[in-house]
């Protein structure tokens, strides 16, 4: 799983890339598309980062909203944001996988944090700190690393900010190198790790996901008919998923 002192480093510069083009017009949007209408929901954000999405939960209407980060450096970004303009979000310093919230939640998001499993028994560990958090009958949503379409050799997505390089073809537990280059000129590098998609379904399944389904990802209707996004969308590196925690059932 991920090192916190790497995300330390670079927290700064991680937060800036959420400026990037394809952050808004993709994943954002892909993942407000999924997750439809917020109000009076209460939300677990599993590897929140700074907390962007967090405040963006609950502007959208969230009753609650808890981000989880095992990154000391995000959670103070996320705690500093929240003391300038109060929303009422709140931030805990932990390892998403073992974390467990003192309710269950209806929405657990996972936004890059399946991708840090470097094994299956990492995967499982991501997987049911997700089951555990939701109430019977709650979603789980969110963003990864496309596992079904691995980098490939002689693709460079470059002009989008965003390169991602492994071998090819990986392995189960392969790092995947992440290189994202900001407005401003500045690059920064961390890894994730490629298991097979199968290796996800099964893993979602044995924690109580029996529904875990990938969604790809959704260009903005305001880009489309843009050949700009082109090149990305046709070797798109990032994917979402959706899944639901069954609903309990008498004897």
């Amino acid at each position: 799983m991920t090192e916190p002192a790497a995300y330390d480093a670079i927290a700064e510069q991680y937060r800036e890339s959420k400026w990037l083009l394809f952050r808004h017009y993709i994943e954002r949007y892909t993942l407000i598309e999924l997750l439809g209408d917020l109000r009076d929901r209460t939300v677990l954000d599993l590897a929140c980062g700074e907390g962007v999405y967090v405040r963006e939960f609950k502007r959208a209407g969230a009753a609650e909203v808890t981000g989880v980060d095992i990154s000391r450096e995000m959670i103070a970004l996320a705690e500093a944001d929240e003391d300038k303009d109060p929303l009422g979000c709140r931030y805990v310093c932990e390892d998403a996988a073992k974390f467990t919230p003192p309710a269950p939640v209806d929405i657990v998001a996972a936004i890059y944090l399946l991708n840090y499993a470097r094994t299956r028994l990492e995967l499982d560990r991501f997987f049911h700190a997700c089951y555990r958090g939701l109430r019977p009958g709650g979603r789980l949503v969110g963003f990864n690393d496309n596992v079904r379409r691995p980098p490939r050799a002689g693709v460079s997505l470059a002009e989008y900010g965003f390169e991602r390089t492994c071998a090819d073809p990986p392995s189960e537990g392969d790092a995947i190198r992440y290189r994202i280059t900001n407005h401003d000129g500045r690059s920064f590098e961390f890894d994730n790790y490629y298991l097979e998609p199968a290796t996800y379904a099964a893993a979602a399944r044995d924690a109580g996901f029996p529904d875990f389904r990938w969604v790809d990802a959704r260009l903005a209707p305001s880009e489309q008919g843009d050949s700009y996004w082109d090149d990305f969308m046709a070797h798109a590196p990032l994917t979402a998923f959706t899944a639901s925690k069954p609903q309990e059932t008498g004897p």
